[in-house]
């Protein structure tokens, strides 16, 4: 029997990891080279689920307004002993060409893409037991959107 839900837990676990660091959700929705010095989003599940995070691979419509983005994809998953214990999670993190910039020393992707890994890599918790970094490279979405996935695999469970 397939297990199903059990991935759609694990995207939901992941994304509420993601809105508990203020400083990622400050880098996600605010525009500002100087992001970390903006107030706290307030309520960040309603202002960045669906708006800046998106528990899927595909992008959103992008219009004119200049965004930051992080979607996730989960490939590969193969069933054993009737739960999924193999399989690669896909981080994608993109942004606007014009919002790169920071006054912090480096990228905005850089800085997001940093504060993902310390959240995931080699960490437990979040229903998959421990997670191994496995690469990164870069993503183009579009002439105007660039970025970089980070590729993790549970490496044990139990």
């Amino acid at each position: 029997m397939a297990r199903f839900n059990e991935l759609s837990e694990y995207k939901f676990t992941i994304i509420s990891r993601l809105l508990e660091n203020e400083e990622l959700s400050k880098a996600i929705y605010y525009n500002d080279t100087e992001f970390l010095g903006k107030p706290n989003v307030n309520d960040p599940t309603e202002k960045l689920v669906y708006n800046h995070i998106f528990p899927y691979r595909f992008i959103p419509d992008v219009n004119e307004s200049k965004q930051t983005f992080i979607t996730l994809s989960f490939r590969k998953f193969r069933l054993v002993n009737n739960h999924f214990k193999t399989g690669l999670i896909y981080v994608n993190v993109f942004t606007h060409r014009d919002l790169f910039k920071t006054d912090y020393g480096c990228t905005r992707i850089d800085f997001l893409s940093n504060k993902i890994d310390e959240l995931f890599n080699q960490k437990r918790g979040i229903g998959i037991g421990q997670l191994e970094f496995v690469d990164m490279d870069e993503i183009v979405v579009n002439d105007k959107y660039q970025g970089n996935y980070i590729c993790y695999k549970p490496v044990d469970f139990n």
